[in-house]
């Protein structure tokens, strides 16, 4: 039966990036047999709920499938297996980052600026002293949940290179901090890189020649427009007639926006305060931290849907969001109309 007692992610770019790594999960199991029920129990849900696809999912549900799956699969990655039957778009924001940045090393950078996108408790670093450049991926959950966490991760990452950004030869190696769950060959088939086990970190290794490799030729012009989008916002914030102590937070806040930090740890890290000093701030002003955040998305995503060549997509990732229908619904809340109607009523009505 399903453990009710599972921590659910509150945030709902977490939660829709969750539930989409869980629905690739699922359904990579059930087509290797695995029977619903005990797909369903390892998730943590009903049949029912496995089946309609839930937008909010435990936060240990992707590793216990995935556990379940490596139990039954033994002579198989579970994790690499499944990270590449899946969709691309499963695997969160790789495509759109890709129409982003111009090269390797700006992709591998800005992905890192978005990490919260993926997990605001995963931690990502570009470390490019020796024996980098490597991407570092950690995760406090790492232990906890056995290692297809780290690995479904670093598959992630080494198919996002491979696909979304086009370069397949750019990886060395891939790192290990964990013992092998399948035989090596299988993971050196899936990495197409020599894999190390019981390494230093988990994290994967780039050759550094290939790091000024381009993407998009095109793509370093639209990350500068979103760059300047955000300074926009920064500039106009710091226009409003608040109080000054109000006023340097929202700067604060714009200024993480533009790193694509949208987090009350990141926003108070900016300040130089503790998390629970910055909540008594902004309580003193008549405010929260998230509607002070939330206000600076807004704010940013009517300045960024004035422009008609950034999707709804690219406007999500770089709000922080997962996915498009996660930014819609904020959106929508803040606004009572969607992004797609709000964008319509820019448009100069004809004569």
């Amino acid at each position: 039966m399903p453990d009710n007692h599972r921590a659910v992610h509150d945030s709902d770019e977490d939660a829709s990036m969750l539930a989409n790594l869980m629905t690739a999960a699922a359904a990579y199991a059930l087509r290797c047999g695995v029977p619903l029920e005990d797909v369903a129990d390892a998730a943590g849900l009903e049949p029912h709920e496995l089946v309609a696809a839930p937008e909010r999912v435990s936060d240990d549900a992707v590793a216990h499938i995935l556990r379940l799956l490596q139990d039954r699969r033994p002579d198989e990655p579970a994790a690499l297996a499944m990270v590449a039957a899946a969709p691309l778009h499963f695997l969160g924001p790789f495509e759109p980052l890709a129409r982003l940045v111009p090269d390797l090393r700006a992709g591998i950078e800005t992905f890192v600026y978005f990490r919260s996108v993926l997990s605001t408790t995963a931690v990502l670093e570009f470390i490019e002293d020796p024996p980098g450049p490597m991407l570092r991926l950690e995760h406090p959950n790492d232990e906890l949940f056995g290692p297809e966490n780290a690995e479904m991760g670093l598959a992630m990452g080494a198919r996002a290179v491979a696909e979304a950004f086009g370069l397949p030869g750019a990886l060395r190696g891939v790192w290990f901090s964990h013992a092998p769950s399948a035989p090596l060959e299988r993971y050196d088939a899936a990495f197409r890189v020599p894999v190390r086990f019981d390494a230093p970190c988990n994290a994967l290794l780039f050759h550094a020649h290939r790091l000024s490799d381009p993407i998009d030729p095109d793509a370093g012009a639209r990350l500068r427009v979103v760059r300047a989008h955000l300074e926009l916002v920064r500039r106009q914030l710091e226009q409003q007639g608040d109080p000054p102590e109000l006023q340097e937070i929202r700067d604060a806040a714009a200024r993480n926006a533009a790193q694509g930090d949208f987090t009350s740890t990141g926003l108070a890290s900016q300040l130089g305060v503790s998390e629970r000093t910055l909540q008594r701030r902004t309580v003193g002003l008549d405010r929260s931290v998230r509607s002070i955040i939330d206000e600076v998305r807004e704010v940013t995503a009517r300045e960024m849907l004035a422009d008609d060549g950034l999707t709804t997509y690219a406007i999500a990732l770089a709000l922080g969001y997962s996915t498009d229908s996660a930014f819609r619904r904020a959106f929508r809340r803040w606004t009572g109309t969607s992004p797609a109607q709000y964008r319509r009523s820019l448009a100069p009505s004809s004569a």
